[in-house]
C-alpha cells in the first residue's frame, strides 16, 4: 500500500510540474524571430550567434524563428509566398515581440504591422533608413541599423594602396559593384552620403548587373575606372537573363577574384568565405545582439521611449591568406590577428 502511495505521489507530482511548465510556457514572453534569408547564409549565422547568446541568458522567454529564405529565391512569387507563409506564423504563434532581421522581411512583414497596438516590433539588419518603411511614424517599432564600416573601408584602402607600391599623392579609385537585389539597392545612399567624408579615395558610382554574364563584364572593364573593386552583393546574379535560377556565390566570387585585374575588397565576411582576398564588414553579431536586448526590454515592460533606433557600430575583417599573397599583399599583422581572434581567416 505504501509503496502504491509513493507512486502515486510521484505521478502527481510529475504531472503537476509537467502543468506548471505548460502554463509558463503559455504565460511567457513569445517572441517570433523573422529572417529574410536562409539559416545557413553565414551573415544569417552571424545574426543568430548575437541572438542565441542574449536569449541563452533569459530561458524563460519563448522563441520561435522562421527564414523567409529570399536571398535563394527573390522574384516575385517567392515573396508572395513568403509574405503569405509569415502572416501565417505570425497569425498562430501570436507573439509579443516580431524581431524583424534584414530589409526584405521589413517590407514584406513590418510594414504591414504598423501601429499594432498588441505587437512590438524589433530590426536588426537594415540598410534603408526606417521611413523607407514607415518606421519613422510607427510607434511600436525600434531597432538598430545595419551600416556599413566606411571609414574602416577607407583606411584599408588606403594601406593596400600603399602595400602595392600606389603613388602616394594619388587617391585610388574604388569602385562598388552589386546585384539587382532589393537589397543592394537599399543601402547605396549610404554610400552617397558618405561622399564627402572619404579621406584616402577617390568614390566612383556604383554599378549593377542583373546576370552573371553583365558581372563579369563589369570585372573586366573595372580597371579602366578603378583601382580597387568592392563587392557586396552578389548572390542573385542570373544564370540566364529573364530566369529564376541564380549562380551559387562561390562561384560568382570564384570567378571574380581569379579574373580581376584589380584588388577586390569585400564588404562582407561572405565575400572572404566566398574566395575574395579580403573583407571589412558590419559585425552581424552586434545587430542580432542588440535586437535581442531591445526585444527582451520590452517583454519586460521598457516603454519604446527608453529604446531609441540606434546604429551599429562594430566591425569585422575577414581575410583569404592565399588570395592575398598571390596578389602580393602583406597586410600589417592587426588585420591578421583580428580576423583570426573571430575565426575569420581563410587560406
Amino acid at each position: 500500500m505504501i509503496k502504491k502511495l509513493l507512486l502515486a505521489a510521484k505521478l502527481a507530482f510529475a504531472l503537476g510540474f509537467a502543468a506548471l511548465v505548460v502554463a509558463h510556457k503559455l504565460h511567457s514572453a513569445r517572441i517570433l524571430i523573422i529572417h529574410s534569408y536562409d539559416e545557413d547564409y553565414s551573415w544569417v549565422k552571424e545574426e543568430n550567434d548575437g541572438l542565441t547568446r542574449f536569449f541563452n541568458k533569459h530561458p524563460e522567454v519563448s522563441l520561435h524563428w522562421h527564414y523567409l529564405d529570399l536571398k535563394r529565391h527573390g522574384d516575385e512569387d517567392s515573396q508572395r509566398a513568403a509574405a503569405a507563409a509569415a502572416a501565417n506564423v505570425i497569425a498562430r504563434w501570436k507573439p509579443d515581440v516580431l524581431i524583424l532581421v534584414d530589409d526584405i522581411a521589413q517590407k514584406l512583414v513590418g510594414a504591414r504591422h504598423l501601429n499594432q497596438p498588441d505587437l512590438k516590433i524589433v530590426f536588426a539588419g537594415v540598410n534603408s533608413e526606417p521611413q523607407a518603411y514607415g518606421y519613422d511614424k510607427a510607434n511600436n517599432v525600434t531597432g538598430i541599423l545595419e551600416r556599413k564600416p566606411l571609414r574602416a573601408v577607407d583606411d584599408t584602402l588606403q594601406t593596400l594602396w600603399h602595400n602595392s607600391d600606389g603613388d602616394a599623392g594619388v587617391k585610388p579609385r574604388a569602385l562598388l559593384i552589386g546585384d539587382k537585389s532589393f537589397d543592394f539597392a537599399a543601402g547605396l545612399f549610404e554610400y552617397q552620403d558618405f561622399q564627402n567624408q572619404w579621406r584616402h579615395i577617390r568614390w566612383m558610382p556604383p554599378v549593377t548587373a542583373d546576370t552573371f554574364e553583365e558581372w563579369k563584364m563589369l570585372v573586366l572593364r573595372a580597371p579602366a575606372v578603378a583601382d580597387f573593386l568592392l563587392v557586396s552583393d552578389y548572390r542573385q546574379l542570373k544564370r540566364e537573363p529573364g530566369g529564376k535560377i541564380f549562380v551559387p556565390p562561390a562561384e560568382a566570387m570564384a570567378w571574380t577574384e581569379r579574373n580581376a585585374k584589380i584588388p577586390v575588397l569585400g564588404l562582407t565576411t561572405a565575400a572572404t568565405q566566398d574566395g575574395a582576398m579580403m573583407g571589412v564588414a558590419t559585425a552581424g553579431y552586434e545587430q542580432g545582439w542588440e535586437a535581442a536586448r531591445m526585444a527582451y526590454a520590452l517583454t519586460r515592460g521598457v516603454p519604446l521611449s527608453q529604446l531609441p533606433i540606434i546604429k551599429g557600430k562594430e566591425s569585422m575583417v575577414s581575410i583569404r591568406k592565399s588570395a592575398l599573397e598571390r596578389r602580393g599583399f602583406e597586410m600589417p599583422f592587426i588585420y591578421e590577428a583580428f580576423a583570426r581572434a573571430k575565426d575569420l581567416q581563410f587560406d
